[in-house]
Parts: structure tokens; C-alpha cells; sequence
């Protein structure tokens, strides 16, 4: 009896245990039944998610990525133009298609904004140039045509002087434009970029070459200036004198007629002007050279030279000179640069900077000399 009882208890307890176990809710459903009694806990939850992760990425991160990535940009002067200098303004033009790359090809825009130009060693402002909009996509375009004021002509010609005396030179740009990607907000961008150009080293005014009435001659020059400019010249063809004409009687003070042919690097194109140089033998005057008309292109380079030469002096530092007799060297010395008889203080200071040297074969031009 008893043990049939405590079967029956046993056989009891284990349906209400199973019964139980078969009405306990589900892991969802008890998620479920939390969620509606603390919906407003899980909305505060996901805002403070939201203000922490994604409002950096969006205000902090597009802002910072899109700074670095146009800081370190490497732009191209293709097309670019400085033209029509004046004492305190030039002309800039560049039209043609623009590549940014990266993750700037989709919807967007850079706003219009005036970038500070200036000299990175003191980061002192000489201009402001007015930046156009820039519409971002695969068949991005640049049209720049503006007339840029200069500020600072002190400033400038600090950055001339550094063009004709380094193989490299800087040019610091700073700005805040806004940029917008697709549907992002607009975000603020503190550009501070530092561009990278070639100089004209060695100063491409002094690359003389000149056709000659007589003959057809090349020769590479080698200028001695206060910088490293062996490693331009030393590779042939950078400097050529074609020919070259000595006239008798001069014509309006030149006796020499001549043509430019150079190789210039600077990837852009710069008009100048005219530009003029002293030339001394053996520090006395021999003459000087005027180009008419000069203008730097971006890959090479040609122009009309005049200029007066003592013949006399050439011939008696052949004949009785204390070198070889065959070489000479002639030095060159910047004197000024003017545009339509205006004088240009920044590119006057960069010719001025220049003093160089060339050596000069007179067996190659004995048959000129009169």
C-alpha cells in the first residue's frame, strides 16, 4: 500500500514538472515582453550609440580624411598658365580635366573659397587666390581664369628668387572650403598643403642657343652658379647652341643674333617678358644679352637672343689669355625684367639673383669673330 502510494506521488510530480516545462516562455518571447515594458531604455541605448560611433565617423572622420587625402594630393599643372605679369598682379589660367581620385569620384562638391597663398618658410601671405567650385565625378573639370592681386611683391620675390636658385620649391596653400559627399552633411576642411614645384635650375634665361647664317654646331654649356647644377647638364641635350650669328656693323646696339633652345622642367608656363644680363671676361665688361621675349614652357623652351659682344676682348683673351686659348669663360649676371617697359620687382629679383658662369670653346666660333 504504501509503496503503491508513493508511485502514484512520484507519476504526479513528474506530469506537473514536464507541464511545467512545456508553458515556460521562450527566450524570444521574454526578449519580447522586456522590450515593450523597455523600449524608451533600448531608444536611449541606441541615440548614445549613435552620438558616440557614427557622429565622429561623419562630422570627424569624412572632415579629417578628406583634409589629408587633398593635403597630400599630388595635383597636376597641366595647362596651367602665368601670364601677363604686371608690378603687382599676374594673370593665372588652367582648363582641362581633373583627376582627384580616391574616394572623390562619386556625388559632391568642393565650395568656392579663397585660398591663401604663401611663402612656407615664414607662412606669410603674398595673395589670395579665389578657388572655383569644383563638381565631383569622372568628368570633373577645372576653369580657372583670374587676375591674381600680390599682396606682398616682397613675399613673391622671395619665391621667384627660390625658383631660379633650387632644383625644387614650395608654394603653401591654405583655405577652408566645405565639402559635400551624397547625402553626408557639409563638412568644414582646413586645407594646408604644401605643393611641391621644379625649378628652373639652372635658370633657363641662361640656356643660350642661336642659329648661325654659317653653320649648324651643338654644344652643352656648363654654367658654375651657387647651387648643384651638374646633374641637369651633365645629361646631353638639356642646354644646345644651334647656331649662332655675330653681326658687322650692329644693328641698334646688338651685334649678336640668337635663339634660345632648352630643356625647362618646370611643368607650367610662365611669361616673363623681357629679360637682360651683363656679361664680364675675367671680371671686365664684354657685353650683354636681351631676350625680347621670353616665356617659360613647361617641357621646352625657345626665344629670340640679342645682344652685344666685344669682339676684340674674345680674340685677345684667345690669343694672349692665360688659359688655353680655346676655352673662355664668360660670366653672366642678372640685370632686370620688365613687361611692355614695366619693370617686374619679383621676376626682376629672380633674373638679379642670378651669377653664373659658362665656359665657352672659341674654336667652335673663330670663323664669327671679325
Amino acid at each position: 500500500m504504501v509503496k503503491a502510494d508513493i508511485e502514484d506521488g512520484s507519476s504526479s510530480d513528474g506530469h506537473e514538472t514536464a507541464k511545467e516545462s512545456s508553458e515556460r516562455p521562450s527566450v524570444w518571447n521574454r526578449f519580447g515582453r522586456h522590450f515593450k515594458r523597455w523600449w524608451w531604455l533600448y531608444l536611449v541605448a541606441f541615440c548614445c550609440l549613435f552620438l558616440i560611433i557614427f557622429l565622429p565617423i561623419i562630422y570627424v572622420g569624412i572632415p579629417h580624411f578628406a583634409n589629408d587625402y587633398i593635403n597630400n594630393h599630388e595635383f597636376s599643372y597641366e595647362g596651367l598658365a602665368i601670364t601677363n605679369p604686371g608690378p603687382h598682379s599676374f594673370q593665372v589660367t588652367q582648363f582641362g580635366s581633373l583627376n582627384l581620385g580616391g574616394g572623390l569620384t562619386s556625388s559632391g562638391h568642393l565650395t568656392a573659397f579663397n585660398a591663401s597663398l604663401r611663402v612656407p618658410a615664414t607662412e606669410k601671405e603674398f595673395a589670395v587666390f579665389p578657388f572655383p567650385r569644383i563638381e565631383f565625378g569622372y568628368e570633373s573639370t577645372l576653369n580657372i581664369d583670374h587676375d591674381v592681386d600680390i599682396s606682398c611683391v616682397e613675399c613673391f620675390s622671395d619665391l621667384a628668387v627660390a625658383a631660379v636658385t633650387n632644383e625644387n620649391f614650395g608654394l603653401l596653400v591654405t583655405g577652408h572650403p566645405g565639402l559635400k559627399l551624397g547625402a553626408f552633411p557639409t563638412a568644414h576642411l582646413d586645407i594646408h598643403k604644401l605643393i611641391q614645384m621644379k625649378g628652373t635650375e639652372p635658370p633657363p634665361m641662361l640656356l643660350i642657343g642661336t642659329i648661325c647664317e654659317h653653320y649648324e654646331t651643338k654644344l652643352t654649356l656648363i654654367l658654375s652658379l651657387g647651387f648643384n647644377t651638374t646633374g641637369f647638364l651633365s645629361s646631353n641635350g638639356n642646354l644646345n647652341i644651334i647656331q649662332l650669328s655675330l653681326m658687322s656693323p650692329a644693328v641698334n646696339g646688338f651685334n649678336v643674333n640668337a635663339t634660345i633652345a632648352m630643356r625647362t622642367a618646370i611643368g607650367f608656363t610662365v611669361e616673363m617678358g623681357h629679360v637682360t644680363f651683363n656679361l664680364t671676361l675675367n671680371g671686365s665688361k664684354l657685353g650683354y644679352l636681351d631676350v625680347p621675349n621670353l616665356k617659360l614652357e613647361p617641357d621646352h623652351t625657345s626665344a629670340v637672343v640679342l645682344g652685344y659682344i666685344d669682339e676684340s676682348m674674345l680674340i685677345r683673351e684667345f690669343i694672349w689669355g692665360n688659359g688655353d686659348g680655346a676655352n673662355v669663360v664668360i660670366g653672366f649676371k642678372g640685370h632686370g625684367c620688365d613687361y611692355n617697359g614695366v619693370e617686374i620687382p619679383y621676376f626682376a629679383a629672380a633674373i638679379k639673383a642670378i651669377d653664373a658662369s659658362v665656359t665657352v670653346n672659341l674654336l667652335q666660333y673663330i670663323g664669327l669673330l671679325k
